[in-house]
């Protein structure tokens, strides 16, 4: 029969376990730090700024916008056509497709059939004026001139700058995704390993409790680029704030999840500690 004292001990022995992970366990709990550090920043990378729609959201209220307007109009201006035919809607879907071609890695194409429609409109108006009408122009005339205009207009757009953006994304996103597919195995694996020696629950709750933290302050510093990089660019300030705000938003609720995650474990750890006293 067991002594009062080899008792005690046993019982002292078993709350050190339970409060900190064993010598042998703290490999296993700094890789499950860098696996959830990674797999969050990839998360968040692929959620916000290499998201083709979220990008495209981002920038269809951007000065893009007006950009895209002044080479259409601009384009225009050199076929004696005045005035904008692109509506605010119509700029923003074309705005949304060519951020769309870019992360495809793609050549920039707008489809310019509703501006063509709208500069026919305006033409029938303007020759009708006079008794006349574009019918009595052949029809391979205006289809030569509306080709003409959509090749100007993409091709104004498609400058060295965007096909680099267009390789770096690709580039980016391949890479992300590799490590996040890598980094995903590897925790599934480091998720077995611990089950089988039992230590599942001290190296989870470590591993999130200093991912928490360490995530709370990757957003904090990133806080302060994105405040940085507004200040060195007054004139796209307000964009790189909205899309600033966006991307904190989603990394803030990323460092919460992780934090919540870690009370649960340690929450669960206590507990046992509970149920094995009595």
């Amino acid at each position: 029969m067991m002594s009062r004292e080899e008792m005690h001990r046993q019982k002292q022995q078993a709350d050190v376990s339970v409060q900190q992970p064993r010598h042998h366990h703290f490999g296993a709990t700094f890789l499950g730090i860098l696996l959830a550090m990674v797999m969050a920043i990839a998360v968040l990378l692929n959620a916000t700024v290499l998201d083709a729609d979220f990008a495209a959201d981002e920038l269809a209220d951007s000065p893009i916008s007006t950009q895209l307007q002044e080479e259409v109009n601009g384009s225009l201006s050199e076929y004696g056509v005045s005035g904008s035919l692109l509506t605010t809607k119509e700029t923003h879907r074309l705005v949304r497709q060519a951020v769309k071609q870019v992360y495809a890695g793609k050549s920039i194409k707008l489809d310019l059939t509703n501006v063509e429609k709208r500069l026919q409109s305006k033409v029938d108006d303007e020759l009708g004026s006079y008794g006349l009408s574009t019918s009595l122009l052949p029809s391979s005339t205006t289809s030569e001139f509306n080709q003409q205009l959509t090749n100007q207009v993409n091709q104004k757009l498609n400058t060295d700058e965007v096909q680099t953006a267009a390789k770096t994304i690709t580039t980016v996103k391949t890479v992300v995704n590799v490590l996040l597919a890598i980094s995903g195995l590897a925790l599934a694996v480091l998720i077995v390993w611990s089950l089988f020696k039992h230590c599942f629950l001290a190296v989870f709750s470590w591993s999130t409790a200093w991912s928490a933290g360490l995530y709370f302050g990757f957003v904090w510093l990133l806080e302060l680029g994105i405040n940085q990089a507004a200040q060195e660019q007054p004139d796209y300030a307000s964009t790189i704030a909205t899309i600033g705000n966006d991307v904190l938003t989603r990394g803030w609720r990323i460092a919460w999840l992780l934090l919540v995650l870690a009370l649960v474990g340690w929450l669960l750890r206590g507990g046992l500690r509970i149920v094995r006293r009595h």
